[in-house]
């Protein structure tokens, strides 16, 4: 035998023995390398672990198709729910929720936080405002008076006062646009000087015929169960329904009638008066927060460019960030913000 050809031939084996242990180490090496790197960007994501929000049911539709899925992005999960602010509130009270964060409108709903025994938060910073509008279906029998109305025809409460109009709106314990819907009713019996104007619209500040919950009253304007809603500007631009401006005396969007607004109330659960204000929407961190760094996470993306682009673009206008309760407890990430 030619030791050439052997010695070829275990060279040539060898190599490929060489050459394929390369290649599978290689591959393991990669692969390896690939679970890390999926591994790796699984425990980032579930580090940051899931942050609840509870807020207004009148933010549904931009927390859940917009600010939800773009904080997400940061490494969070997102977890949220809205109903009516006081509701919410209340919910919060009775031990039903534990949210990391709360968004409410108006400083009512964190207040009976802060004022709670045991306080269940203790700060709340005011940060867009809205106005309210009256949204209406636009294939309901009266559109040809909602029609009317915009072109100055006939006025609007002439139209909400008709025989056979359903007229739905929130309650005014539970819900602050319930509250708002039937001082801005009284607020335009003062700026028409007619005192029955409110009773001829609502038929009472909790006529049950009228009121249904607040995440369901843009599904009833939908379905046709309802003619017209009071609605925020906002809620009206995203779900693309037509509706009708009221005067800035009304429409309790306009602090420069703060002072006006303060004419007009609605009546709470104690018996108790809640004064107009301008419609603010406030956010807190309550002391049911199970997820601190998320929570406070959330709180700086909603402050952020990209937060606030969202809310500008759904038709909020916001406001210079303004604090209320205890300053001094608002976690420092949050603080070093431009607050009043």
């Amino acid at each position: 035998m030619n030791p050439l050809i052997v010695l070829g031939r275990t060279t040539a084996t060898t190599t490929l023995l060489i050459l394929s242990f390369v290649l599978v180490f290689l591959s393991y090496s990669s692969f390896g390398q690939e679970n890390q790197s999926v591994n790796a960007q699984a425990t980032i994501a579930s580090a940051g672990g899931d942050v609840n929000v509870l807020y207004a049911g009148s933010l549904i539709s931009v927390m859940e198709t917009k600010v939800g899925p773009a904080f997400s992005h940061l490494g969070y999960g997102y977890k949220g729910e809205g109903h009516g602010s006081i509701q919410d509130a209340n919910m919060i009270i009775d031990g039903q929720r534990f949210p990391d964060v709360f968004i409410g409108v108006g400083e009512q709903p964190i207040t009976k936080l802060i004022d709670n025994n045991p306080s269940l938060a203790k700060w709340d910073l005011g940060f867009a405002s809205d106005e309210l509008v009256i949204a209406y279906n636009p294939k309901s029998h009266f559109v040809a008076d909602f029609e009317k109305v915009k072109t100055g025809s006939i006025p609007w409460y002439q139209v909400l006062a008709k025989p056979g109009i359903k007229f739905l709106r929130t309650d005014p314990l539970l819900d602050p646009k319930g509250c708002y819907t039937v001082i801005a009713t009284k607020l335009a019996g003062i700026l028409y000087h007619n005192s029955s104007l409110s009773f001829s619209i609502l038929k009472g500040e909790r006529n049950q015929d009228q009121v249904r919950p607040e995440e369901l009253l843009f599904t009833l304007l939908e379905t046709g169960e309802a003619d017209a809603i009071p609605a925020y500007k906002h809620e009206a631009i995203e779900r693309g329904f037509p509706f009708i401006s009221l005067p800035p005396q009304i429409n309790l969007g306009d602090p420069a009638f703060a002072g006006y607004y303060k004419q007009a109330s609605c009546t709470q659960l104690n018996g108790s008066l809640n004064f107009g204000k301008p419609i603010v929407f406030d956010i807190t961190i309550p002391n049911t927060v199970r997820n601190t760094e998320g929570a406070i996470q959330f709180v700086k993306f909603l402050f952020s460019d990209q937060g606030k682009k969202i809310f500008e673009n759904d038709g909020f206008k916001l406001l210079p960030l303004a604090a209320g309760g205890n300053k001094t407890a608002i976690p420092q990430e949050i603080s070093v913000l431009t607050i009043k």
